[in-house]
């Protein structure tokens, strides 16, 4: 079955360690531009790269490569990018929405029902989902699709860095593009 075809992980991540994943600075952002990823993004020069990432949940696949930003241990913008069995375009995104819904439900430990977003002309789907860990913690989820590549952007906040990560995570998605 088709729907089988794509195979996807998300993680909640719990530990992020110093590393690669930045690139030069621009009026107080920098670019994004890790190794392996495929896409870029603007994220502000108070975030740091990360390298080595842990996730505490995940469901699915492991990812092809993953990098990120941070500003603390558990405050993040980590990509995780995964190679699909299918191709995975906006003309047949509905096709595969039960199943992204289905992986991010496990992780979510309920059901949950994607909007339809679009990023740097990439279709896919977005959530926001409470965390055990860390405490309080909340993840907004985008599962993007570039034919036979799926991005996870995860945007991991706790209630004190909670806006800081937020205005991080609509600057990357809104200026993300693929390379």
């Amino acid at each position: 079955m088709v729907r089988r075809a794509a195979l996807l992980l998300a993680g909640i991540a719990l530990l992020v360690l110093p590393g690669c994943g930045g690139g030069e600075k621009k009026g107080g952002d920098r670019t994004f531009d890790a190794d392996g990823i495929g896409i870029t993004f603007r994220y502000p020069a108070t975030f740091k790269p990360v390298g080595n990432v842990t996730f505490s949940q995940s469901a699915g696949a492991e990812p092809k490569a993953r990098a990120g930003v941070r500003l603390d241990r558990v405050n993040v913008i980590v990509v995780s990018r995964y190679d699909l069995r299918a191709k995975i375009t906006k003309k047949n995104l509905a096709r595969f929405k039960s199943e992204v819904d289905g992986v991010i439900g496990r992780l979510a430990g309920k059901r949950v029902d994607g909007r339809e977003v679009e990023y740097g002309g990439l279709p896919g789907y977005e959530y926001a989902i409470s965390l055990k860990a860390p405490p309080n913690g909340r993840s907004r989820l985008a599962v993007l699709f570039d034919d036979t590549t799926e991005y996870l952007v995860n945007c991991q906040s706790t209630p004190e860095k909670r806006q800081a990560v937020a205005a991080a995570c609509r600057r990357a998605l809104d200026s993300l593009k693929p390379k």
